[in-house]
């Protein structure tokens, strides 16, 4: 199935994907529940990279401990054991992502928060 992810401004063309409607918005509402859950604000960015599809969710929490950075993506972690969750939303993105060809990966950033990418490849020519 072909999805049409929206750019940012009047002008911009949306990206075209292969993938599956309901699965795509589940990876990326896990994402955004995940960051708000701990930031004040939270911006999704859709643009093309490297003729991929790459969306971004950055935001200004605390980010992940840096000892978890690498293990985010696993079943049952949970980087805050005091809040409310399960630990498998950002699993759950990690197997949509692999499902589509693609992958999903997580950073602390230098100012401060985090910022998670998924990248799913779009249609070759």
């Amino acid at each position: 199935m072909l999805s049409a992810l929206g750019g940012i401004g009047a002008d911009s063309d949306p990206l075209v994907i292969e993938a599956d409607d309901s699965l795509l918005r589940q990876a990326i509402d896990n994402l955004v529940r995940n960051a708000v859950r701990r930031a004040t604000r939270v911006e999704l960015v859709v643009r093309e990279d490297n003729r991929d599809a790459l969306i971004e969710v950055n935001d200004d929490g605390p980010g992940f401990p840096p000892d978890l950075i690498g293990q985010v993506f696993e079943r049952f972690r949970k980087g805050d054991t005091d809040r409310d969750g399960t630990g498998l939303g950002l699993a759950i993105v990690r197997a949509i992502a692999e499902a589509h060809g693609g992958t999903v990966s997580a950073e602390n950033r230098a100012e401060g928060g985090a910022s998670l990418q998924l990248r799913i490849p779009r249609p070759r020519a």
